[in-house]
């Protein structure tokens, strides 16, 4: 976890700032209140009268979305994907201090990533290496409790079956008091997660699936733009169906456009009037705060060229240069020179 620094937010949930990209995970005004805000708060309207959901949660991290998703949907029926390149988060997501009170989301997870054939010696490593830096206060002592408890029982030479009757029996028996049996009966009996490490292109180009909402939450275009392609986005478009979402904490003119493009419908995630994202829909109807004409505008400037990789292989650097090379071959009218005529 070296490329890793751990800082505390002001909901009292945990950041991440990666050291490698230059870039933070998460808001520091709060994790888990910016993962409802930006993710959950525009999807619920559209979700809430579903009773079985399919999640596709891209770059899934230390779990923000995921468990703020599972907290807010926790009496429906849920099938996540889950893709991020970095197994290591997820690792840790289950002993992470979130900010979420229902105790049982962490539990979940840990059986899930369990299920998912992360072996409990690796969780272990990851784990070790974090509290090595000092950086205890930001992990949950009881899961981390849990895991101790995990690593010197039998748990480890169980088959299988076994393993999953263990765990819920140590759940019931001792995590469960805090949550109504209907509750715990719904998180574990009609929730499933895949979890899916490596580049998420590689990823989506062989999932041959379609789902209810979809979460974008990589790293700003700007710093790496290899999610945010239109080539990608096609990938995106190729897994909604005709009333599906795609939700993502980007405004970026490039990626507004790159959904136009694709003939996707698209608007804005409002909330207390102020512009906290990007929804895109095959379903108008799904689509409360369209795109202003300002907007619209701004896509036709050089800003709205969008970043281009055909064959899903370039890195982020030559992905950027490309661009910049055709915003220089264009004649579309460039941004500066835009909002001097609108002044």
């Amino acid at each position: 976890m070296k490329n890793y620094n751990f800082f505390k937010t002001d909901d009292n949930s945990t950041g991440l700032y990666n050291l490698r990209i230059g870039d933070i995970y998460h808001s520091k005004t709060g994790a888990y209140k910016e993962s409802n805000e930006k993710f959950i708060s525009p999807s619920y309207e559209i979700l809430k009268n579903k009773n079985n959901i399919k999640l596709l949660d891209i770059c899934t991290g230390i779990g923000y979305n995921l468990k703020a998703f599972i907290n807010k949907f926790i009496d429906k029926e849920l099938i996540i994907d889950c893709i991020d390149i970095d197994d290591s988060l997820v690792k840790i997501s289950p002993f992470i201090k979130d900010g979420i009170d229902n105790q049982s989301i962490k539990f979940f997870l840990l059986n899930e990533i369990l299920k998912n054939n992360i072996r409990l010696d690796d969780l272990n490593m990851e784990l070790k290496e974090c509290l090595n830096l000092e950086n205890k206060h930001f992990f949950d002592e009881d899961m981390l409790n849990l895991i101790y408890f995990l690593s010197k029982s039998p748990y480890k030479t169980m088959q299988t079956p076994q393993k999953g009757t263990f765990l819920h029996n140590i759940y019931y028996n001792y995590i469960s008091f805090s949550n109504s049996k209907d509750e715990i009966s719904h998180l574990f009996l009609n929730k499933s997660i895949k979890y899916h490490f490596n580049d998420a292109r590689i990823i989506l180009n062989n999932i041959h699936s379609t789902y209810d909402v979809i979460f974008l939450d990589a790293f700003s275009p700007q710093k790496d733009p290899s999610l945010w392609t239109i080539d990608f986005l096609s990938l995106i478009s190729n897994a909604m169906h005709n009333n599906s979402i795609l939700i993502s904490y980007s405004r970026s003119t490039p990626f507004r456009s790159a959904l136009l493009e694709l003939n996707l419908n698209v608007g804005k995630t409002i909330l207390n009037n102020e512009d906290f994202g990007t929804i895109a829909s095959k379903n108008k109807n799904n689509i409360f705060y369209p795109l202003t004409n300002y907007d619209l505008k701004l896509i036709e400037t050089r800003s709205g060229i969008t970043y281009k990789d055909i064959n899903l292989n370039l890195d982020s650097s030559t992905i950027i240069n490309n661009r910049v090379i055709e915003q220089n071959n264009s004649n579309r009218i460039s941004h500066t020179k835009f909002l001097k005529n609108i002044v």
